[in-house]
């Protein structure tokens, strides 16, 4: 069997597919070196775009997204054709699905409406200038990634929220319209196939026609991935470099190089963002940006509730920088981070918190600082983590006892789970002993818990472990966190309160 173009992009595509999942999964083994495990997030270009706009920095390792916005100019959106994960899948649905010639002629013709991705990334562009970067929401990569951990990951975990079903629901809902039309989602929604599309327009390298030999049969139409209209004006930023209609051209009339002089060297198409849609993006941008920030994204802080995990950036700076990929989720070996709804308003939606009664930050750990592929976490040394002696140099929060809830407090019922769980050194938990009489009437000495602030990391082992069903009787607020001293100012006064 002769090997065809189209083979080595399937080869392509399988090895990717599986590279992306094998890194996925390397997530939270600790052998494996945090920059290595992030890799395909960091392939991203729009990942470093959207990042420079938002905070004016590129982070680690994200430059090598530039690399492929020149491999673009150069060769086209094979990015999209032959590496993407996202577009692998879609690619598998829609082959599944498999539609009847008629329908597939007609469905791969180009439409106006495939220009909604490019308004689509003006948006999400716009919003990152305003240092709202949430194109993490409908990029591919960090979408599929986000959708493996906090929508899979956790049903093995038993730590599922419903971030997590939002993500997953996410996904499925692109490959269920991939198989109505090949690639749904790239053609119209797709934010990072926008930015491709628009170096594309600049590659010496695309789909070239010999109009001699051509017989207008449109067979090349059938197969095509992008809807690029290989047949007529070749619509250059929309074409995956697939290669499927070099294949299929029964005459050999189609070929993937530079001009030769026999071509036909189709124009530049336009991209259907004109005057009126670029003032109605800008309008959007402007109604969006201030709606998100009042619903607790952009600039304002998140509620006392979330916990951000250790090494977060203070909160306008872990805004602009996190593309919700939910990478440190999955390398969390307790399973506390979790996807947020609802806890930091519309504008965190899918942003790491902490969940204390999945799990607790492990004081030596600092995986999720490893894999974070924007720095929205900061590496941190384990050491900073943990009191030993003096108090921690970085914390997450504070521990509150609820004293209605905890079983010596409320009930006159013995309970020490608290203070022997706390890792701490000195112990953040220390007991009131007090004489009390039981259910039956007999003096008891119970030990009463009560909070050591200046000690406590926030790690949530006491909230993860409290006994009391439903809501812990103690748990973890986000005042006191190092990362911001507003909220630590916060602690003095509610402390300075109590004593």
């Amino acid at each position: 069997m002769k090997i065809r173009p189209r083979h080595w992009r399937i080869v392509s595509q399988s090895v990717f597919l599986i590279i992306f999942l094998g890194l996925f999964f390397s997530l939270s083994v600790s052998r494996v070196p945090g920059a290595l495990a992030s890799a395909m997030l960091a392939l991203d270009p729009l990942t470093a775009v959207s990042t420079a706009l938002a905070d004016w920095t590129i982070p680690r390792w994200s430059w090598v997204g530039l690399i492929v916005l020149i491999l673009t100019a150069v060769l086209g959106r094979v990015f999209c054709g032959w590496v993407c994960p996202l577009g692998t899948l879609q690619h598998l649905m829609s082959w599944i699905a498999g539609p009847n010639k008629r329908k597939r002629a007609k469905i791969n013709r180009y439409r106006p409406y495939f220009a909604l991705k490019y308004i689509v990334l003006l948006v999400l562009l716009g919003l990152a200038a305003l240092g709202s970067n949430h194109t993490g929401w409908l990029d591919p990569i960090p979408l599929l990634h986000r959708a493996f951990a906090a929508g899979v990951r956790p049903l093995w975990m038993g730590t599922a929220v419903p971030a997590g079903w939002i993500a997953f629901a996410l996904l499925v809902a692109i490959l269920l319209l991939s198989a109505w039309m090949p690639r749904f989602f790239c053609r119209v929604l797709c934010p990072l196939g926008a930015l491709l599309g628009l170096f594309a327009r600049l590659a010496p390298f695309r789909i070239r026609r010999l109009e001699d030999s051509c017989t207008g049969c449109t067979l090349c139409v059938l197969p095509c991935q992008g809807a690029d209209e290989p047949l007529g004006d070749h619509r250059v930023s929309e074409c995956h470099v697939c290669l499927n209609c070099l294949e299929v051209c029964s005459e050999k009339s189609l070929f993937y190089r530079t001009a030769g002089e026999a071509d036909v060297v189709s124009p530049m198409p336009d991209l259907d963002v004109g005057r009126r849609r670029f003032l109605l993006t800008a309008a959007a941008t402007a109604v969006v940006a201030p709606v998100l920030q009042v619903a607790g994204g952009g600039f304002k802080g998140s509620s006392h509730d979330a916990i951000r995990p250790p090494g977060a950036l203070d909160e306008e700076a872990f805004l602009s920088r996190c593309i919700t990929c939910g990478a440190c989720s999955a390398s969390c070996p307790t399973g506390v981070i979790a996807s947020d709804f609802g806890k930091t308003g519309l504008g965190g939606l899918f942003t790491p918190v902490l969940n204390m009664r999945h799990g607790w930050c492990e004081p030596s750990c600092i995986r999720c600082g490893e894999v974070c592929p924007t720095s929205a976490l900061t590496l941190l040394e384990p050491e900073a983590k943990q009191t030993i002696g003096k108090p921690a140099e970085v914390t997450i929060g504070t521990a509150f006892m609820d004293r209605g809830r905890c079983l010596p407090w409320a009930m006159n019922t013995p309970c020490i789970v608290c203070e022997e769980m706390c890792p701490t050194s000195p112990k953040a938990i220390e007991f009131e002993s007090v004489q009390s009489e039981d259910r039956e009437g007999k003096t008891i000495t119970l030990q009463r818990p009560v909070i050591i602030p200046e000690f406590c990391t926030g790690c949530g082992l006491c909230e993860n472990r409290c006994p009391v069903g439903g809501q812990a009787a103690i748990r973890v607020s986000s005042v006191g966190e190092s990362r911001d001293p507003k909220n630590q100012m916060l602690q003095r006064v509610i402390v300075g309160a109590e004593t």
